[in-house]
C-alpha cells in the first residue's frame, strides 16, 4: 500500500517538473503576461496533484476492498478471526454522559449544586466584626418568622 502512494507521489512529482520547464518556456513573454501565466500554471498544477491524489486515494481504496474481502474468503474449516465488537465484549451499554467520565469533576459539580440547595435551607452567617446589634441587615419582614424552639 506504501510503496503505491509513494508510486503515485513520484508520478505527481515529474508532472510538477514537466510543468516547471513550461514556466522556463514562457520566459520571453513580456512581465505582465508572465504573471498571469504563472498564476494559471500554478491552478492547473494544483488541480493535477489534486487528481493525482484523489486516483491514488482510489486505488488504495480498491486495494483494502480486496485485501478485506481475501480475509472473509476463508477456507473450509478455517475460522475466522472474531471482530472488534466481540473482542471488546461490553455487549448493549448504555451512552453515558461526558462527566462521568471524570469522577473528581463530576464530584466537584454534585457539590456545587449541593452548596445551591443548602443556601435554600440555612441562611448566611453575617459577622461584619460588629460585637453588638446593628439591627436586622435584611429589613424586617412583617409576615415572616424566625422562632427558635424551646428545650
Amino acid at each position: 500500500e506504501r510503496r503505491e502512494m509513494r508510486k503515485a507521489a513520484a508520478a505527481a512529482k515529474r508532472r510538477a517538473s514537466s510543468q516547471q520547464d513550461e514556466l522556463e518556456d514562457v520566459a520571453d513573454i513580456p512581465e505582465e503576461d508572465t504573471f498571469y501565466s504563472e498564476v494559471q500554471l500554478a491552478a492547473q498544477q494544483k488541480k493535477q496533484r489534486k487528481a493525482a491524489a484523489a486516483e491514488a486515494a482510489r486505488e488504495h481504496a480498491v486495494e483494502n476492498a480486496n485485501a478485506k474481502l481475501a480475509l472473509d474468503a476463508h477456507a473450509d474449516g478455517e475460522k475466522r478471526q472474531a471482530g472488534q465488537d466481540i473482542v471488546k465484549n461490553r455487549g448493549l451499554t448504555r451512552q453515558r454522559k461526558k462527566i462521568d467520565r471524570n469522577p473528581r469533576a463530576k464530584n466537584r459539580e454534585k457539590f456545587r449544586r449541593a452548596v445551591i440547595r443548602r443556601k435554600g435551607q440555612v441562611r448566611d452567617v453575617r459577622s461584619d466584626g460588629q460585637s453588638s446589634y446593628g439591627g436586622e441587615m435584611s429589613g424586617i419582614k412583617k409576615n415572616v418568622s424566625h422562632s427558635v424552639r424551646f428545650k
